[in-house]
């Protein structure tokens, strides 16, 4: 029935999750397998319930309790509930990263209970602040003086990993264009509105990689969230990071026009204009490579940032000319412009690991494969070896 002779290669006897166990004949056309009976206690199983059995990509079985028995860690299915302490003296930042730690690895239920006494108010408010800003679907279900319980209410097929990209990616491209209209226009309230928006593309990116993490340990959820293979959860992490990163240079643009309070002369501005299309058109490419999984557009969009460097130079020439010239008079503008043209510059780097991250999880599309599709074909190589 399997296949798989490297899975065969790493079987561990002495191991608590691995047995060999031999396919029984039974009747005139059944055939029975065991299982451990310690596993079905663990999983809370018995006999008469139903389970299904998956034939995988890779002609492995995998057997899964029926889906109305929920899906939880026993299950074979993500993680359902888990306790962690408040500690008396821990403080808000450790809080908060405590619960999106907690909230990552895949618990549908958390609850976090003081270790000696009251949770105060100072950690109340971090626990309420970190999922009103940052996890999707999350809400208080319980809030006790000692224990605080929070439930992820979305499930996954709700919102397809590519679906939340794609917000992401829109959210912070639209940052990135109202950043430059906040820097044209001197207009402050959109350059507030843009740091503002800077929470919800953490939201979907937390939110994505909580459902890579449960992706990558079962396979049914991989495909139920829209995935093809284990490994792809490594390029659309890359894919994830690199748009949260994308984010937080609009978010930085932003901020530095709070600190311009003079306006930028027109040649400089129209270079800067010009610097930030190269880099948004680098980024639409990059993300729409990325989700029709179209290798060719890709390749082409890696070399996009390389061209954005000279023309930083240039613009930076025309800054200390313009100083010299003292047309802008104050020196905090001018280093404000330097620190929004890396944020452009860095947008496109970043726009290439997303195209890079696009052509690693399509490479398959591009090997020619031999007849019996076994072995990728080679180019023959001709080696000049000098003789000794």
């Amino acid at each position: 029935m399997r296949n798989i002779p490297s899975l065969l290669s790493s079987y561990d006897p002495g191991s608590k999750n691995s047995e060999v166990r031999k396919i029984q004949f039974t009747g005139r056309s059944t055939y029975i397998l065991s299982l451990p009976k310690k596993w079905l206690t663990e999983m809370r199983l018995k006999a008469g319930d139903p389970v299904v059995i998956i034939r995988e990509a890779n002609n492995s079985l995998s057997i899964l309790p029926e889906p109305r028995r929920g899906r939880t860690a026993a299950s074979g299915g993500y993680p359902d509930e888990v306790t962690a302490l408040v500690l008396q003296n821990e403080d808000s930042a450790s809080l908060k990263r405590k619960v999106v730690s907690i909230y990552l690895a895949g618990y549908s239920v958390i609850h976090l209970k003081s270790k000696i006494g009251r949770i105060n108010p100072i950690q109340r408010d971090a626990i309420r602040e970190v999922i009103r800003r940052n996890l999707v679907g999350t809400e208080i279900i319980a809030d006790a003086s000692d224990i605080i319980t929070i439930q992820i209410l979305i499930s996954i097929p709700e919102l397809s990993v590519n679906t939340a990209i794609r917000r992401m990616f829109l959210i912070a491209s639209s940052m990135h264009r109202d950043a430059l209209s906040s820097l044209a226009e001197l207009n402050y309230e959109i350059a507030e509105g843009v740091i503002k928006s800077d929470d919800e593309v953490d939201r979907f990116s937390l939110y994505i990689l909580r459902n890579l993490v449960i992706a990558s340990q079962n396979e049914r959820i991989l495909r139920e969230i829209g995935l093809r293979k284990p490994s792809d959860c490594l390029s659309y992490r890359v894919t994830v990071k690199s748009i949260e990163r994308i984010a937080d240079h609009a978010y930085g643009i932003a901020d530095s026009c709070l600190k311009i309070k003079e306006k930028i002369p027109i040649e400089i501005f129209r270079k800067i204009e010009k610097m930030s299309e190269i880099s948004l058109t680098a980024l639409n490419d990059a993300v729409e490579a990325f989700l029709r999984r179209d290798y060719t557009l890709a390749d082409k969009t890696v070399d996009r940032a390389k061209s954005l460097r000279q023309l930083e130079n240039d613009i930076i020439l025309l800054l200390d000319k313009e100083e010299e010239k003292k047309t802008i008079r104050n020196p905090l503008s001018n280093i404000n412009i330097r620190l929004i043209l890396e944020d452009i510059r860095r947008t496109a780097e970043h726009s290439s690991d997303i195209a890079e991250a696009a052509m690693n999880q399509t490479i398959d599309e591009i090997i020619e494969k031999s007849p019996s599709g076994a072995l990728p074909v080679l180019e023959e190589v001709s080696h000049n070896i000098p003789s000794v």
